[in-house]
Formats: C-alpha cells, sequence, structure tokens
C-alpha cells in the first residue's frame, strides 16, 4: 500500500511541478504572427486605441525615449507617433521562444518615418516579451531602437 501511496504522491508532485500553461514551439509561432499580424494592421491603419489594446494590462513600451506603462498611456505614444507620420511598419522575426507563459522574440523592423519632407525607410531591432492571456498573446514588453541613420 505505501508503495501505491509513494507513487501516487511521486505522480502528484510531477504533475505540479510542470506548468499547465506550457505551449509549444508552433504554437508559439503561430500566436506570434497572429499578434504581429494584427499589430501591423492596427499600426498602419493609425489605430493608436487598437495597437494599445493588444498590451496586457500592465504591458510596457520601450521606445527611444521614455519608457510608458499603462494601457491609456501607451494608446498616447502611439498617438503621438502617429501624428508625427510614422507608418509602413514591416516584421521581420528572428527568433521565437517559448517559456512557459510568455514567449520572447527578437527581430527587425522597418518603418517608414517623415525626413526632409517625405517618408524614409528607417529600420531598427526589436526584442518583444509576450504573455499568454487564454489561447494568444499579448505585448507585456514591447521594446525597440532605431538603427543609426546613414548619411
Amino acid at each position: 500500500m505505501s508503495k501505491i501511496l509513494s507513487a501516487t504522491i511521486g505522480l502528484f508532485a510531477l504533475a505540479i511541478a510542470i506548468p499547465s500553461f506550457a505551449h509549444d514551439q508552433a504554437e508559439a509561432e503561430k500566436a506570434v504572427a497572429a499578434l504581429v499580424a494584427t499589430y501591423i494592421e492596427k499600426y498602419n491603419n493609425k489605430d493608436a486605441a487598437g495597437v494599445a489594446a493588444l498590451y496586457a494590462e500592465d504591458g510596457i513600451l520601450v521606445p527611444p525615449g521614455p519608457v510608458v506603462s499603462g494601457k491609456a498611456n501607451i494608446e498616447k505614444a502611439w498617438q503621438a507617433s502617429f501624428d508625427a507620420g510614422r507608418t509602413g511598419i514591416r516584421y521581420d522575426i528572428k527568433q521565437v521562444q517559448p517559456e512557459g507563459n510568455i514567449v520572447l522574440v527578437v527581430g527587425q523592423f522597418t518603418v517608414k518615418v517623415p525626413e526632409g519632407g517625405s517618408l524614409q525607410d528607417r529600420p531598427g531591432n526589436f526584442v518583444n516579451v509576450y504573455q499568454w492571456d487564454g489561447t494568444a498573446l499579448r505585448f507585456r514588453i514591447h521594446s525597440f531602437s532605431f538603427m543609426p541613420v546613414q548619411r
């Protein structure tokens, strides 16, 4: 009887140790592709509220400049970017790494910014931490920087 009890306790401990929120690589890549497609659509339509809705409640935006937190502040930050003329964002994802309830994503982007009276492509890098929200992902930390301008 004690062997059965020991085995049962061992299996129970193992079940507790394995996170129930673990997602595999294929599931993470599919969810990242869906989030990025929605983000690009909202961004290129200059929909600041739509972009902000893609963030977790405690999401953080880390652009070149001050760090922004909270959906209302993130919406204001994106609206300022759109009002400044940014548009036409494209993403090139280089790596997707699921880690329990988060997914780490690294890549490059290009966005059109007004410079010298016309829109110019500005490349940059991003590191995003996405957090699972049910079966979908949300931005938990969205960090990006622009590459130096080549003259």
